[in-house]
């Protein structure tokens, strides 16, 4: 089975387009963000953003070695997206990805967290353009964890059906603890 990594880059390179913008709401180890300077090429633009600068280090070396130089990287709490992403990107964004949890190889007790989370992804789903998509994949089985998904599917739930279409795909495992990939596509316009 495929990883839900790699399930959220096949949908999103099936959305996202050459010269277009995208975020990287937790640029972590710098795959996402790699990913996405990949799938817009050089005419686009990538915005990186993580809390912790070891994250944001270890993202810039690895887009380096990659050529990917359209990437921004933002030292700075995802919940303050409306206030570090310019505005001329709302609406016109064509992907925002969220990868949740702790930094992979770095201190686990540094944690995404539930109300700045939701301010984050409230705040990123004005900037999706119509066929615009946004992913999380959210980890319940760390402490922490847990109550954050449950926030998240809860707001998900509250979203317009109008406006946006939702999925969530389950890791092989079925357990509570399982990671997910929950999925936000903004509706187009008919």
């Amino acid at each position: 089975m495929t990883r839900l990594t790699d399930q959220a880059h096949e949908l999103i390179s099936t959305v996202l387009r050459p010269g277009e913008t995208a975020i990287d709401a937790t640029a972590g180890n710098g795959h996402d963000a790699c990913f996405l300077c990949q799938t817009v090429g050089p005419a686009g633009r990538v915005y990186a953003i993580d809390v912790q600068l070891a994250a944001l280090d270890q993202t810039a070396a690895l887009l380096a070695e990659s050529d990917c130089f359209q990437c921004e990287l933002i030292c700075s709490d995802h919940s303050l997206f409306n206030e570090i992403i310019p505005a001329e990107h709302r609406g016109a964004t064509g992907a925002i990805m969220f990868n949740l949890g702790y930094l992979p190889g770095g201190d686990h007790r540094l944690i995404t967290q539930r109300a700045s989370t939701l301010k984050a992804l409230e705040a990123a789903i004005e900037y999706l353009r119509p066929g615009g998509i946004l992913t999380i994949l959210a980890y319940p089985g760390h402490p922490g964890g847990d109550t954050e998904t449950a926030a998240i599917r809860e707001w998900l739930d509250q979203l317009s059906a109008t406006d946006f279409e939702t999925e969530t795909i389950q890791a092989r495992s079925k357990s509570d603890t399982a990671p997910c990939l929950l999925i936000v596509q903004k509706t187009e316009p008919e």
